[in-house]
């Protein structure tokens, strides 16, 4: 995105209802149910304990939000749960328990807070995650989610016809209004800033003709419940499961960064050393508090990149609202069935233009990089890598040792490593170089 074409820039403030309205609208679009919905699936969990752990992950978020919008990275990155560490979690959890894996995210988390206080990983990223693998990263991310997006409306209840065809129209009127938001006059700055949330809400409409909306548990939810400290109980440290979430935090750590590497990108802001540390003591921070309720290993989600090429505002102030809206909703389970009813095969709809917004924006930010072999191969490596390790069969990453099984399960992590290595192991030449690096917050 040319940065001419920002319309609020991450430091403007917004009001506190333009905040609220941003911040619900990435809030969305971000699906935060995501998550949690998935781990509730795999781990067959009851309805009243998978109502406690959407609240107990919505209030991590938004802590951890508001935290690095508002005091540390300062810029318009939402917090959710990352998927790079959806393997690893399911490993421990049915391996051991909640409370295991808790532990290992308290540690693993503090690790990270102190290689941003004592501002080692601005050091390793100059080192380990030039510009040209930071924006593989986020390829590698937009890839390893778009099959997600089409084998998880294959996979919805129902008629199968029906959701391809919620979703399509869903996807449809998003894609119309972001190409009329892109007309330079009030009905395109209307369009382009809140095309998510109308796309959604007449998506919703549309399912509700084939039955697909469900308004009685909005009516028979509480309004007010406090989330518990510890819900799983006292956290449990287990020297193994500590040492796979050293490495699988410090590869989710790796995932943000390209994140706001590709923000920078379009947004024209740049990430220097200082605000490059103070953003892992950000995350570092957010995980260690969310850990506390009961909250899962968090990144600032890729998802909302796409979400920002749509509005192009960048302001933090839209992120910290949509941090206050998560931690409300955290407290109101009313308030979370109010999104909750939002059908599947609409919130699919939406998160296909947001895979190809993030890829693009992968892409995008590594045009700077001349199309040499070299460059090519480590591009190409970690998307191969990536494809494959989300092709292999569970028979065979069962079979592996330890850690690497936990590693094989996130195809997103070894897309990660794929890049890093072998940005390390081929040789860079000076035509493979660009003048200036946007690991250097440009």
């Amino acid at each position: 995105m040319d940065p001419t074409q920002v319309r609020v820039k991450s430091d403007e403030k917004l009001s506190i209802k333009q905040s609220l309205f941003y911040g619900f609208q990435s809030l969305l679009a971000c699906n935060l149910f995501l998550g949690p919905f998935v781990l509730i699936g795999v781990f067959q969990m009851d309805v009243t304990l998978a109502a406690s752990f959407i609240g107990m992950t919505f209030l991590a978020c938004g802590i951890a939000t508001i935290i690095q919008a508002g005091f540390f990275l300062k810029m318009q990155v939402i917090q959710g749960v990352s998927f790079a560490t959806f393997g690893a979690i399911i490993a421990v959890v049915m391996g051991a328990d909640f409370a295991t894996l808790v532990g290992a995210l308290l540690v693993s988390s503090l690790f990270i807070v102190i290689l941003g206080y004592f501002k080692l990983f601005s050091k390793l990223v100059k080192k380990f995650i030039p510009g040209l693998v930071a924006g593989t990263v986020i390829i590698v991310v937009g890839i390893a989610l778009m099959p997600i997006t089409i084998t998880s409306i294959v996979d919805l209840p129902g008629n199968p016809g029906e959701n391809f065809l919620i979703a399509g129209v869903t996807f449809g009127l998003l894609l119309i209004f972001m190409r009329l938001g892109r007309k330079n006059n009030r009905f395109g700055k209307i369009l382009s800033i809140g095309g998510v949330i109308y796309a959604i809400v007449i998506g919703t409409i549309v399912a509700s003709f084939f039955g697909q909306v469900d308004l009685s548990p909005i009516g028979s939810a509480s309004w007010f419940s406090i989330p518990k400290l510890f819900p799983f109980g006292p956290p449990k440290f287990e020297i193994n499961t500590i040492l796979v979430f050293l490495v699988i935090m410090t590869i989710s750590m790796i995932e943000s960064i390209g994140t706001w590497f590709t923000i920078t990108e379009m947004s024209g802001d740049e990430v220097d050393d200082a605000r490059l540390d103070r953003g892992v003591m950000g995350e570092g921070l957010g995980v260690f508090i969310g850990s506390l309720v009961g909250g899962l290993p968090i990144s600032s989600y890729a998802s909302n990149t796409g979400v920002l090429v749509v509005t192009k505002v960048f302001s933090r102030y839209a992120a910290i609202g949509a941090g206050v809206i998560a931690v409300a909703m955290a407290f109101s389970p009313k308030l979370m069935f109010l999104i909750a009813i939002v059908p599947a095969p609409v919130i699919w709809g939406v998160y296909g233009i947001v895979c190809i917004a993030v890829l693009m924006s992968g892409i995008n930010s590594i045009k700077r990089y001349p199309t040499t072999e070299r460059n090519n191969l480590v591009v190409g490596i970690a998307i191969l890598a990536t494809i494959g390790t989300g092709l292999l069969p569970m028979t065979i990453v069962g079979v592996m040792p330890g850690i690497i099984s936990y590693l094989f399960q996130a195809a997103i992590a070894i897309g990660c490593i794929a890049a890093i290595v072998a940005n390390l192991v081929i040789p860079e030449q000076a035509d493979d170089k660009v003048q200036l690096d946007i690991s250097e917050g440009q």
